[in-house]
C-alpha cells in the first residue's frame, strides 16, 4: 500500500512539474509577445507623430484625445492649446461638414473611410488655408474614436490653379491664332475647334465638340478618317493608302507629324490646301490626342505658279539677249552665289548655266586673277553704290591663239533687309565696239595729222601773199584765207589734246594768266550774237562788277579755259530767254573759304528734262539746228584735266547755273 501510495505520489508531482514547465513556456511567450506589442505600440506612436499629415485622435464627443507633431507645425500652436480647443469650431472655417460629427460617426462603419475638402483656420493669427480632411473610424486606450487626418494642399492648389491658368491661356493662345486649329483625345473626339477652324469650315464649335472629326467637312464622299486620326494611332499603312498622292511627307521639325497638301473644296470655293498633323504627349510622355493645324495655301499657291511662270518668262527673254544676264547674291563668308544666269554664258563662254549657278568657281576660273580680284571686290562688297558699277576686262582667246576678247561689266546692287546684297548684271562681250572704236581713234589721228600738213602750208602762203603789195580787196581775201588756216589748225590741235584727254595721256602745260581779260575778250566775241535776242552780260567777282582794269589772276592752261567758258558762254547764250541777262561769277578762294575757284554762268533758260541726266555726255544735245553735242562734253574734260569739276542746277524759277570748280594749284 505505502508503495502504490508512494508512487503515486511521485507520479502526481512528475505531472505538476511537467504542467508547471508548460506555465513557465508558456509566460516566456506571453512575455515575448506583450514586449512585441510593445514595440509595436511604440512603432505606431512613432508613425503617428512623425507623420507627414496632421493627425487627431477624436473621442465620439468630439473632444481631442491627442495628436501629433505635424499637427502643431500646421497649427502653430502647442499639444495643450490644441487638446483644449474643439476641432470643428476653432480649427476649421465655419459651417464645415464636421459641423453633423455625430451623424457622420453612426454611418461610418470601421475600416471605412470619409474625405472631402475644406479651409483650415489658425487660431493665433486667423490665417486660412485649404486641407483636405479623411475621417475614419478607430480604437484608442481601449475606446472608441475617430482618426481625423488633415493634409495641407495649398502647394497643389497652386500647381492646379496654374495648371487651370496654363490651359485657359493655351486655349486663348490656340483660339486666337489666324491658323486653323484643332485638337482630339485619345478616343478621336474633338476637343478644342477654334475660331479660325469655325471661319475656314463654316462649322461652329458646338457641332464638333465631344465627337469625331466629319471628315466631309474636308472631303466629300463617305466618312473617313482625318490625318489627326491617323497620326494618333500612327497607322503608316493607311497613311501612305490616304495621303500618298497628297505631297505627303513626314514633318522635318516636328516629332511623330505628318504633312500634306491637296486641292478641296470648302464652303463651295476651291481652295489649296495644307494640313500638319502630330501626336500630343503629357510630361511622361504619354500620348494624350492629336493636333491638326489646316492652313488655306491658295494665294500662296498663286504666287508660286506665278513666280514659276515668270522665272520662265525670263528664261526665255534673257535667252535671246546678246550678253549675260545675272543675279548674284553676296552674304559673306565664301557664300556667295549665283541665284539667275540666262542662256548667254554658254554662248560666250562655253558653260552650262545650272552647272555655273551650282559652282560660280567655273565661271572665275576663267577670268584672269586681276579680273577676279575686280569681280570679287565689286560683287562682295556690304555697303554697295546706289550707281551702276561698270568695268571692262579683256581674255586670251581659246579659239584663236593670240586674240583678245573684251567684255563689260554693268551691275546694280540691292540690300535686303538681312543684310544680303543682291547684284543684278549684264556681261556683254565688245570686242567688236572695242575693235571699231579703235578704228575710229586711229583714223581720227589719221585725219588730224594728215590736215595738219596742207592747212599749214595753205596759211604759209597766205601769210606770203600779205607780206605782198595786193590790192585791197585781194590783201582782204589773203588776210581771210590766212585766219581760217589758223583757225582750223587751232580746231585740230584742241581736238588733238581732247582725244590724249579721253585717253588720260594729256599733259597739263599751266600758266598764270589774268581770267579778268579772257572773259572780257569774250564778251566782246559774243557781243553781235547776243544783240541778235537783246541780251545783256553781267560780270561779277565775289559779287562785285569785274572791271577790266582789275586783274583776276588765276593758273592754268589759258587756251584750255578760254575754250571751255566759250563753248558754256555760247550755250547760254543759246538757251537765254530774249531780253534776258547772262551772269558770270567769279569766286575767289578767299569767298569759298577752300583752295579752288568757282566759275558761275547762269542764264534763265531751262535744260530739257530728257538730256539732264546725260547732259555732259559726248554727242548729247536738243532743240539745237546745227549742235554737235561736244560743248559741254569739252568743258567737262577740260575741267577734270585740270583737276576741277563742274556740274549744273536747273528749274523753272531759278533758270540754270553752270558751275566750274578749277582748283587753285592745278595738278602737274
Amino acid at each position: 500500500m505505502d508503495q502504490d501510495h508512494d508512487a503515486s505520489l511521485h507520479a502526481a508531482l512528475s505531472k505538476a512539474r511537467a504542467e508547471n514547465a508548460r506555465l513557465r513556456a508558456l509566460r516566456q511567450d506571453d512575455l515575448r509577445e506583450l514586449e512585441r506589442l510593445r514595440g509595436s505600440r511604440d512603432n505606431l506612436r512613432a508613425l503617428f507623430h512623425h507623420a507627414p499629415d496632421a493627425v487627431f485622435i477624436c473621442g465620439m464627443d468630439e473632444r481631442i484625445i491627442n495628436l501629433n507633431d505635424r499637427a502643431m507645425e500646421l497649427f502653430k500652436a502647442s499639444r495643450a492649446e490644441l487638446a483644449a480647443m474643439h476641432l470643428h469650431r476653432d480649427l476649421l472655417r465655419p459651417n464645415s461638414p464636421l459641423g453633423k460629427f455625430q451623424e457622420i460617426c453612426s454611418r461610418l462603419s470601421t475600416g471605412e473611410t470619409i474625405a472631402f475638402q475644406w479651409v483650415a483656420r489658425r487660431p493665433k493669427d486667423g490665417k486660412l488655408f485649404p486641407v483636405e480632411i479623411i475621417l475614419g473610424k478607430t480604437v484608442w486606450d481601449r475606446q472608441d474614436a475617430v482618426m481625423i487626418t488633415l493634409q495641407d494642399i495649398t502647394h497643389i492648389r497652386q500647381i492646379k490653379n496654374q495648371l487651370r491658368r496654363r490651359r485657359k491661356l493655351l486655349a486663348v493662345i490656340l483660339d486666337g491664332t489666324p491658323i486653323a486649329t484643332f485638337v482630339i483625345d485619345t478616343d478621336h473626339r474633338v476637343i478644342f475647334w477654334n475660331k479660325a477652324c469655325e471661319l475656314l469650315t463654316g462649322v461652329p464649335k458646338n457641332r464638333c465638340l465631344g465627337k469625331p472629326v466629319d471628315s466631309r467637312i474636308f472631303y466629300p464622299g463617305e466618312s473617313r478618317p482625318v490625318l489627326a486620326d491617323l497620326v494618333l494611332t500612327m497607322d503608316q499603312e493607311k497613311i501612305q493608302s490616304l495621303y500618298h498622292k497628297k505631297n505627303l511627307s513626314a514633318s522635318a521639325f516636328i516629332p511623330e507629324a505628318f504633312e500634306a497638301s491637296d486641292q478641296l473644296t470648302i464652303q463651295g470655293v476651291p481652295r489649296s490646301i495644307y494640313f500638319l498633323a502630330a501626336r500630343c504627349r503629357d510630361e511622361h510622355g504619354d500620348i494624350i490626342g492629336a493636333i491638326e493645324t489646316i492652313q488655306d495655301i491658295t494665294e500662296r499657291t498663286q504666287a508660286e505658279t506665278e513666280l514659276r511662270a515668270s522665272k520662265r518668262l525670263l528664261t526665255e527673254v534673257t535667252a535671246n539677249i546678246p550678253g549675260v544676264v545675272y543675279q548674284y547674291q553676296a552674304v559673306g563668308q565664301g557664300r556667295s552665289r549665283f541665284t539667275f544666269i540666262s542662256a548667254g554664258i554658254w554662248n560666250l563662254f562655253g558653260l552650262p548655266p545650272e552647272h555655273t549657278i551650282r559652282e560660280p568657281e567655273l565661271f572665275f576660273d576663267r577670268v584672269d586673277p586681276e579680273v577676279r580680284k575686280q569681280f570679287s571686290t565689286s560683287l562682295a562688297c556690304t555697303d554697295p553704290p546706289e550707281h551702276v558699277v561698270e568695268f571692262e576686262f579683256s581674255m586670251s582667246s581659246k579659239e584663236e591663239e593670240g586674240a583678245v576678247r573684251w567684255f563689260k561689266n554693268s551691275a546694280l546692287a540691292s540690300k535686303k533687309s538681312d543684310g544680303t546684297v543682291i547684284w543684278n548684271g549684264m556681261l556683254m562681250d565688245i570686242t567688236e565696239i572695242k575693235r571699231i572704236e579703235q578704228l575710229r581713234a586711229d583714223v581720227e589721228r589719221m585725219v588730224r595729222h594728215d590736215l595738219k600738213s596742207p592747212l599749214t602750208g595753205i596759211g604759209g602762203l597766205a601769210r606770203v601773199l600779205l607780206q605782198a603789195d595786193l590790192p585791197v580787196r585781194q590783201r582782204e581775201i589773203a588776210a581771210t584765207i590766212y585766219e581760217s588756216a589758223m583757225k582750223l589748225l587751232h580746231m585740230i590741235s584742241h581736238s588733238m589734246a581732247l582725244f590724249k584727254m579721253e585717253e588720260g595721256t594729256y599733259e597739263l602745260r599751266p600758266e598764270t594768266f589774268d581770267l579778268s581779260e579772257l572773259l572780257h575778250g569774250l564778251h566782246e566775241e559774243f557781243q553781235p550774237t547776243a544783240k541778235s535776242k537783246s541780251l545783256s552780260f553781267v560780270l561779277l567777282a565775289d559779287d562785285s562788277p569785274l572791271a577790266q582794269s582789275e586783274p583776276y589772276m588765276v593758273s592754268g592752261e589759258a587756251l584750255l579755259l578760254e575754250s571751255l567758258l566759250a563753248n558754256l558762254i555760247q550755250n547760254a547764250v543759246d538757251a537765254a530767254p530774249e531780253r534776258t541777262e547772262i551772269t558770270i561769277t567769279l569766286r575767289s578762294p578767299k569767298t569759298l573759304r577752300t583752295n579752288a575757284h568757282e566759275i558761275d554762268i547762269h542764264n534763265f533758260g531751262v535744260i530739257p528734262e530728257k538730256i539732264r541726266d546725260t547732259f555732259f555726255e559726248r554727242y548729247v544735245t536738243c532743240g539745237k539746228e546745227h549742235g554737235m553735242g561736244i560743248g559741254t562734253y569739252s568743258a567737262m574734260l577740260i575741267a577734270k584735266t585740270h583737276g576741277g569739276t563742274i556740274r549744273f542746277t536747273t528749274s523753272e524759277t531759278e533758270g540754270t547755273h553752270v558751275i566750274v570748280v578749277l582748283p587753285a594749284v592745278p595738278p602737274k
